[in-house]
């Protein structure tokens, strides 16, 4: 900063970057719900795009990053989703 201009703007606002991000712990998350809706344990993106490759999930909403488990999937998936977070 000098006494002439103030202080300067952030170049990632001035460029338009208005990105939100959803962290936690610091790691991303995204957030996911069983197949009636209800919130369920957050999983990491890498395990999202499996299940959403897999048709074994549906996106539900891009801010935040938001998945659903299908009903004829969805008793096995929460395991997997289990056994990730105890292994970690």
């Amino acid at each position: 900063m000098n006494h002439i201009t103030g202080t300067q703007p952030s170049p990632e606002t001035t460029a338009g970057n208005h990105r939100i991000t959803t962290v936690q712990n610091d790691h991303r998350t995204v957030l996911v719900q069983a197949a009636d809706g209800k919130p369920i344990n957050p999983c990491h993106p890498a395990r999202a795009r499996e299940l959403l490759r897999k048709k074994r999930a549906v996106r539900v909403s891009r801010h935040p990053y938001t998945i659903r488990l299908l009903l004829q999937h969805q008793a096995e998936t929460m395991r997997l989703l289990y056994a990730e977070e105890e292994s970690a």
